[in-house]
């Protein structure tokens, strides 16, 4: 009896699931803040590095990268990010990799769902810099605790710079943000025109002789000239260059509430202070033509106000 019970145990074969005899299909996800050269190349830097890192690996197999070159505060608006998460949940990964959990989400609420959310479709997230696999047993504690102090971190980064910005526009010095704008290069913390004035003074030339915003896109766009993104100029961004008043030689500082550390949005309500500096820079156009601009926006204004407040009265008539 013994031994027939032994013969029927060496009988029994376990067989491992089919998605654990195969290699996990391994991706990485990368951020950068902004378009800047230095930021580029930390993007690159990163891909190189996860490409080669998953590539290298005998039980990974390459399963892309994803990544966004911008500043999101909300996971929806960051189409790398969305594009990963889609073919996660189709079964197109296994494993995702990212360098730190204040690249893969801004807050700890959002952190925790995304990767709850990973996780009921099988998928593991890896975080290089904390050193976490949310499939290892209790990475769920621990990842509340690090997405908590990363959300703090990003809090106080966000107070500094305010802080600094604030001093330095006290002095009459002002922060370049992305440090591109349209005709302009920043030499030596100083606004510099460059090959690209003409596009401005063009615009500003018809605008003044009554073009409208499309024959100046198309004007524009005729000659070779494009948007900072290489784009041709929308009347979104005809209009942001009119109403810009660096291109005078002028600058406002602070135009806004300081932006929420989570949400990137100005901060409603909230007062903070304004200076404007006149002569601050190399102007593109002269002041005459750029107040010109203005009253010309401004009587547009007027009359589409006019005949919105006439429509509603021959309405209620």
């Amino acid at each position: 009896m013994g031994g027939s019970d032994r013969e029927e145990e060496k009988r029994i074969v376990f067989i491992p699931r089919q998605r654990d005899r195969r290699r996990k299909r391994a991706a990485a996800y990368c951020r950068v803040s902004t378009g800047m050269d230095a930021q580029e190349d930390s993007l690159e830097a990163q891909i190189r590095y996860y490409t080669d890192y998953i590539r290298s690996s005998p039980e990974w197999e390459f399963a892309g990268i994803y990544f966004d070159v911008k500043s999101a505060a909300r996971a929806e608006n960051r189409p790398g990010f969305q594009a990963l998460l889609r073919d996660a949940a189709a079964g197109r990964a296994d494993v995702i990799l990212v360098k730190s959990i204040s690249r893969f989400a801004r807050n700890m609420v959002d952190c925790q769902r995304t990767v709850q959310m990973l996780r009921e479709n099988g998928v593991d997230v890896i975080f290089s810099r904390e050193r976490i696999h949310t499939g290892a047993p209790g990475s769920s504690m621990l990842l509340s605790l690090l997405a908590a102090i990363a959300q703090d971190e990003s809090r106080r980064i966000s107070e500094n710079m305010e802080w600094s910005c604030l001093q330095r526009m006290r002095r009459g010095q002002f922060c370049f943000g992305s440090g591109q704008i349209l005709g302009y290069d920043t030499v030596e913390g100083k606004l510099t025109s460059n090959e690209d004035a003409w596009i401005v003074k063009l615009v500003f030339q018809m605008f003044v002789k009554g073009c409208r915003y499309r024959e100046i896109s198309e004007a524009v766009e005729a000659a070779g000239g494009r948007s900072i993104r290489g784009n041709r100029l929308s009347s979104a961004a005809i209009l942001r260059i009119l109403r810009n008043e660096t291109y005078m030689g002028d600058k406002l500082l602070q135009k806004q509430p300081p932006k929420n550390y989570l949400t990137r949005q100005p901060r409603a309500g909230e007062p903070y202070e304004s200076r404007y500096l006149t002569d601050d820079h190399e102007a593109i156009v002269d002041r005459e033509t750029w107040q010109r601009a203005g009253q010309i926006l401004e009587e547009r204004r007027r009359r589409r106000e006019e005949k919105r407040l006439g429509g509603k009265c021959s309405n209620q008539s």
